[in-house]
């Protein structure tokens, strides 16, 4: 056996064993996936009252005339989880680098909807705000130890200020839920990928 197939398997080993706790964790997190995925509905519809507004998807075209808005206020759009946790038949997949956007997406939706709790009128974010918290907290835990200082930090969005009023406010989170839906729905995904990866030899880290 070449010297390149030995570094190779070593290389392979080695990853193995540091990620060999990662499906379970992965499974711990898909769970409150799904809890995020349907607390979400339950947040729109006790806080957001405008007319047409609403998380069915035939009614997304209505939600192109606020686009403008939307740049004005500033709210805030996670990373894109597609491009960073693509399928593994993809080369350039990166487990750090996949883990590190969850991350650093949680932690945005975790400030925007922290802001934004101070502003609407119901009990039902904060709910969602714990169920992010517990899910933030299982996708850094599938991060190496030597990894997590690198695990990307969402700065602050500073919402809350450029929110006037309560019109302003109930745009701002239904848009913030509308993209948290998608993200989460990304991370569903890229969490089947991650499982996938690590319960598979042979394949990058």
């Amino acid at each position: 056996m070449n010297t390149l197939k030995i570094v190779g398997l070593l290389c392979c080993s080695a990853f193995l064993v540091r990620s060999a706790h990662i499906p379970e964790k992965s499974m711990d997190a898909r769970s409150l996936v799904e809890k995020i995925l349907g607390n979400i509905p339950v947040v729109h519809e006790s806080s957001v009252k405008i007319m047409g507004l609403t998380l069915d998807p035939s009614s997304q075209s209505r939600n192109m005339r606020y686009q403008s808005m939307v740049t004005s206020l500033g709210i805030p759009a996670a990373p894109e989880l597609r491009t960073v946790c693509r399928p593994l038949n993809q080369i350039d997949f990166t487990l750090e680098v996949c883990l590190s956007s969850m991350s650093a997406g949680l932690q945005l939706y975790q400030d925007v909807l922290g802001e934004l709790k101070e502003r609407v009128t119901t009990d039902k974010v904060t709910g969602l705000l714990a169920d992010i918290r517990d899910l933030l907290a299982q996708v850094n835990k599938m991060q190496e130890p030597g990894q997590m200082s690198s695990v990307a930090q969402y700065e602050a969005s500073g919402l809350a200020s450029r929110l006037p009023g309560d019109y302003e406010v109930q745009v701002a989170t239904h848009f913030t839920l509308l993209q948290l839906r998608d993200f989460t729905q990304n991370l569903k995904r890229s969490l089947r990928n991650v499982e996938h990866l690590t319960s598979r030899p042979g394949q990058r880290g």
